[in-house]
């Protein structure tokens, strides 16, 4: 298994990706994926473009590009949100680290366990090339398909696909994101195509 655990950098993007210990559970219920969610929306997402996110029973999966300082600098001037001392990047590791933890003591009292839930420290990948880029939102999309989970990705509750299909979404950057791939129809023509290079995407990841 290879460990990408380089620094976030600012205006960089990466796919971000871990699991639960041994492969173990992490979400159970609807409540456990929607306040995953929630602490996301409200504690990170302020700070990156999210690209797409989706997550499953064992781990997740999110694609995020880091905002500069300066951006940040102006969304905190308006939103009263904290501002990072230090590396934009290291804030939101240590950001995003804090909701996995909380996370984890959320899901110990409900399941009356103890000790770690996240394989650690979570693992991120930079993102290099456009081609690529388009590929993984696909791969991240198609993800409840190929683990079996869910039978239909476009209906999949917990991943950023219904997300590009409102017209207000919560999280992602639909605007940016659709600009990958030209538009709206294009987007959605791309997940139905052939899925070979997502499936070679899948081989140096997690799964």
């Amino acid at each position: 298994m290879k460990n990408f655990t380089e620094p976030l950098i600012e205006n960089k993007v990466f796919h971000i990706y871990t699991r639960g210990i041994d492969k173990k559970p992490i979400f159970l219920s609807d409540k456990h994926y929607r306040s995953f969610l929630w602490k996301y929306q409200k504690k990170v997402s302020p700070y990156v473009d999210t690209y797409a996110f989706c997550l499953l029973g064992n781990h997740f999966h999110l694609l995020v590009r880091i905002k500069t300082y300066e951006e940040i600098d102006k969304l905190t001037d308006l939103k009263l949100l904290p501002k990072p001392k230090g590396r934009v990047g290291l804030f939101i590791s240590r950001t995003l680290g804090n909701i996995m933890n909380s996370h984890a003591q959320m899901f110990n009292r409900a399941t009356d366990r103890t000790g770690g839930l996240f394989e650690s420290p979570f693992r991120r990948k930079p993102v290099e090339s456009l081609i690529y880029l388009t590929h993984l939102i696909k791969y991240i999309h198609l993800n409840p398909v190929k683990h079996e989970i869910y039978g239909n990705y476009e209906f999949y509750p917990y991943s950023s696909y219904q997300e590009y299909l409102k017209f207000k979404p919560r999280i992602i950057n639909k605007k940016e994101g659709l600009n990958f791939f030209g538009n709206q129809a294009i987007f959605e023509k791309f997940h139905e195509t052939d899925t070979s290079t997502e499936e070679k995407i899948s081989k140096i990841l997690i799964e």
